[in-house]
């Protein structure tokens, strides 16, 4: 049997390169995301609120 940190290890060993891409990809969509709000909220809402 593995203890937990034997186990840690070669969990992350095998799908660290997955969990990595994912981050990336979390980030550009979060990013992305982002600047569409902000852009709807400033040439769409924007001029209205006033």
């Amino acid at each position: 049997r593995w203890d937990a940190s034997e186990a840690a290890e070669k969990i992350e060993l095998q799908i660290g390169k997955d969990l990595q891409f994912i981050r990336i990809n979390g980030t550009v969509v979060g990013a992305l995301a982002g600047l569409a709000i902000y852009t709807i909220a400033t040439l769409v809402i924007a001029p209205f609120a006033a």
